[in-house]
C-alpha cells in the first residue's frame, strides 16, 4: 500500500457561470461520457431532494431491523430517491438516461458481483456542486420490487454506494499525504472520543471501543467529561499530539471520533454547529468559531504542520442535520489538513449510528482492512444483517487505501 489506487471510474463535476457539466471517465477504455445538466442551480435542488429523501427513508424504517413485510415500502422509498435525483440532474431524455446505464455497465461489467472485490469510483467536485453519487441506481434504473431481505440486498447492488467503494474528493482541499495511521509501540491506535453522553448510541460506541476493541485502540476521553481544564475543541483539533490531560504524546491522535449532535439547518455553512455534552458540561460550537480559533492557533510563530488524524463524525439523534448543508463539516476538516472525513448526510437514529460505527471499526481497526473497503463493508453489513439500507447515508472523503500500519 505504497500508493493510491487508481479509480475504475472517475466522475468530475465542473461548474461555469452558465451551466454545470458532469464527465464520466473509465479506466478500462470505455468511451467517456459528458453530460450537461439541464438548468443552473440544479445541484442545489438535488441536494434538497436528497435531504428530503433520506429523511423519508429514515422515517419509514421501523427500527434498526427491517422485517420482510417492510421491505417493499423501504425499497420503494430508497429507489425513488435515486430515480428522483437522476431526473433532476439529467432530465428525461431517454438517450441520456440509457447512455448513463450503458456507460456504467460497460465501465464496471462485474460491478454487481458480490463475489468479486468492489470497484473504486472517485467523485470529484467542489463543495457547492457535489454529486450525490452513492444514491444513483446507475446499473439499472427500472426496479424489481423485492419481496424479502435477501432480494433487497440483491436489488440494492444497482445503487453505486452498495456496489462500489466511493472516494469523494472535495476541491480545492489539499490531498493529505501518507496512507497509513500509526499505532503506539504497543500496537494500539490512539483515538480521541468526543461525545454527547445523553445519546444512547454514543454510550454504546464508547463501550465497544473500550471493551471489544481495547486491545487495538487507545481511547483518550471522553470529552467533555467534567474536566474544566481540558483544552478547547479548536485546540484539540489543531494539535492532536496533546492529550486531554495535557501530556504531549509521541504518537498523536490517529482518529478523532465525534458521537454527537450536529446542526446543519442554516443557509450559512459557518453557522452550522457541533454539540457535545458530558460531565455536566454542554458545549455547542459554530464551525465559523472553530475556523477563527484555528486561524489564531496557526498564526503563532513556530507552529509547524502536525500529523493530522482521520475524523469520523457520527451524528446521531433526531433530524437536526440536513444534507443540503452537511458538506460544511468535511470541508472544515479537509481544509485543516485532516487525513480524511467520514460522516453521514443526515443525523441517523442512535442504534443505526452505533451499529455502523461498530461495523466500520471492526473492519478498519481490528481486521485492519483499508478504509474504503471498511466503509463499503460497513454499509453492506447493515443491509445484510438488519435489512437496513441507511448506511448509504455515510460518505467517505479520504483515500480508500488509508490503513492502520501493522
Amino acid at each position: 500500500m505504497t500508493g493510491s489506487q487508481p479509480a475504475d471510474v472517475t466522475v468530475r463535476v465542473r461548474r461555469t457561470a452558465q451551466t454545470t457539466h458532469v464527465a464520466f471517465h473509465a479506466r478500462n477504455g470505455t468511451p467517456s461520457l459528458r453530460v450537461t445538466l439541464p438548468q443552473p442551480g440544479v445541484m442545489d435542488v438535488a441536494r434538497r431532494r436528497l435531504d428530503a429523501g433520506l429523511l423519508a427513508l429514515k422515517d419509514v424504517l421501523p427500527g434498526l431491523t427491517v422485517d420482510d413485510e417492510d421491505v417493499p415500502e423501504v425499497f420503494d422509498v430508497l429507489h425513488r430517491i435515486g430515480r428522483g435525483l437522476v431526473f433532476l440532474l439529467f432530465g428525461l431524455e431517454a438517450g441520456v438516461i440509457q447512455g448513463l446505464q450503458t456507460f456504467w455497465n460497460s465501465a464496471l461489467p462485474a460491478g454487481r458481483n458480490p463475489a468479486l472485490p468492489p470497484p473504486l469510483v472517485e467523485c470529484v467536485g467542489d463543495r457547492d456542486c457535489f454529486l450525490p453519487l452513492e444514491l444513483l441506481p446507475l446499473h439499472r434504473m427500472w426496479p424489481t420490487v423485492p419481496a424479502d431481505r435477501a432480494e433487497l440486498v440483491a436489488e440494492c447492488r444497482n445503487l453505486v454506494g452498495f456496489s462500489c467503494v466511493v472516494k469523494r474528493t472535495m476541491l480545492p482541499a489539499p490531498v493529505p499525504t501518507g496512507l497509513s495511521l500509526r499505532p503506539t509501540p504497543g500496537g494500539r491506535l490512539p483515538l480521541r472520543f468526543l461525545q454527547h453522553e445523553q445519546l444512547t448510541g454514543a454510550r454504546r460506541e464508547l463501550d465497544w471501543l473500550t471493551s471489544s476493541a481495547a486491545d487495538r485502540v487507545e481511547v483518550d476521553g471522553p470529552y467533555p467529561g467534567g474536566d474544566t481544564g481540558a483544552a478547547s475543541l479548536a485546540e484539540q483539533i489543531f494539535d492532536p499530539r496533546r492529550s486531554l490531560s495535557g501530556e504531549l504524546r509521541a504518537v498523536p491522535d490517529q482518529v478523532q471520533h465525534f458521537a454527537c449532535h450536529c446542526y446543519a439547518t442554516l443557509d450559512s455553512p459557518l453557522d452550522n454547529e457541533i454539540e457535545l455534552h458530558g460531565g455536566g458540561q454542554d458545549l455547542r460550537v459554530k464551525l465559523g468559531t472553530i475556523a477563527e480559533d484555528l486561524v489564531a492557533l496557526k498564526s503563532r510563530p513556530g507552529q509547524g504542520s502536525h500529523e493530522m488524524p482521520l475524523v469520523v463524525m457520527n451524528a446521531c439523534g433526531s433530524a437536526r442535520m440536513h444534507a443540503t448543508s452537511s458538506l460544511s463539516f468535511p470541508h472544515l476538516f479537509l481544509t485543516n489538513g485532516n487525513r480524511g472525513f467520514i460522516g453521514s448526510e443526515i443525523e441517523v437514529p442512535d442504534e443505526v449510528a452505533a451499529a455502523f460505527s461498530e461495523a466500520l471499526y471492526e473492519r478498519f481497526l481490528l481486521r485492519r482492512l483499508p478504509l474504503g473497503r471498511s466503509v463499503f463493508e460497513a454499509r453492506n453489513s447493515l443491509l445484510h444483517t438488519y435489512g437496513n439500507p441507511l448506511g448509504i447515508a455515510y460518505a467517505a472523503y479520504a483515500d480508500p487505501q488509508l490503513h492502520v500500519r501493522t
